[in-house]
């Protein structure tokens, strides 16, 4: 658990189910091979900055000029198969909806902020298709490997005042590599496959260590863009349209950034939700 400087709890790390989680992987993993065999990537496909591995984005995004909020364009109909066939794999399903009951139960205040923004953008344009049915982030991205080793970086694009879920796969010795880093707060984390964690991926520098020869990772993490929120602050338009039209953001920046941190739980509150709960489990 990740906790900042006036007891506001940032990240949490969650513990797999107990139930087929090892077949839950092994699945995924699989997936995530077949996707990386089957998916034609761009013979001059853009740098990515987080590392020299392969990687598909998916979902909704906004930013970058776009005029309206969009589903990330896959570039061929092979392509678009390939993702589809990844939605809706079993195995990572299970995964989407672990993250999103995890997301729920540790910190439902930040989740009920994302499941409204999401819900308000869906409602206002009916031709988007989200990821998942029940899951609250917008976008994902299958880092493919297959010997995912990111670089230090932050992902400044994603909602500043929130969390990004990411779970890796494949099989390495996670006791010797594959580790998550986090360098602003002098961590270095034991990280193995199937192991759920969030963090406030745009402020936090993170990266991860390197895997053995022969071994694999990937990893499927989940975010959704700080311009969807600002998208739909300004009535589901552009900021320059919304000002255009005589709009006024009712918060300036610092407001916003003290409103996000507000939502999300202190220390004290998660003991006291947890005495509560113990004392209705004795009690029945």
């Amino acid at each position: 658990m990740i906790v900042g400087r006036n007891s506001e709890r940032l990240g949490f790390m969650a513990a797999p189910p107990s139930e087929n989680w090892d077949e839950v992987v092994a699945g995924a993993t699989e997936r995530l091979r077949s996707m990386l065999a089957e998916y034609k990537f761009a013979r001059k496909k853009k740098a990515n900055r987080r590392g020299p591995h392969k990687f598909v984005n998916v979902g909704l995004s906004y930013g970058g000029g776009q005029q309206k909020v969009q589903n990330i364009a896959q570039g061929s109909q092979h392509n678009a198969k390939v993702v589809a066939g990844a939605l809706v794999d079993p195995a990572i399903r299970r995964v989407a909806g672990f993250v999103d009951a995890t997301f729920q139960q540790v910190a439902p205040r930040v989740y009920n902020h994302y499941y409204d923004t999401l819900n308000t953008i869906l409602e206002h344009d009916r031709t988007l298709v989200p990821n998942f049915d029940r899951n609250v982030f917008a976008a994902a991205t299958f880092n493919l490997g297959p010997e995912v080793a990111t670089v230090p970086h932050t992902d400044h694009m994603n909602y500043v005042s929130g969390w990004c879920a990411i779970v890796p796969f494949g099989n390495f010795n996670h006791h010797r590599g594959g580790h998550i880093v986090l360098w602003d707060l002098k961590l270095v984390i034991e990280f193995p496959p199937g192991t759920l964690i969030y963090i406030p991926s745009a402020l936090i520098r993170h990266s991860n260590t390197a895997i053995g020869r022969g071994e694999t990772r990937m990893s499927f993490t989940q975010f959704s863009a700080g311009g969807l929120f600002r998208w739909v602050d300004c009535g589901c338009q552009t900021q320059a349209a919304f000002e255009a039209a005589g709009g006024v953001l009712p918060e300036d920046g610092r407001t916003r950034w003290m409103k996000g941190l507000g939502r999300f739980d202190r220390w004290e509150d998660v003991v006291a939700r947890g005495r509560a709960a113990f004392g209705r489990h004795k009690s029945s």
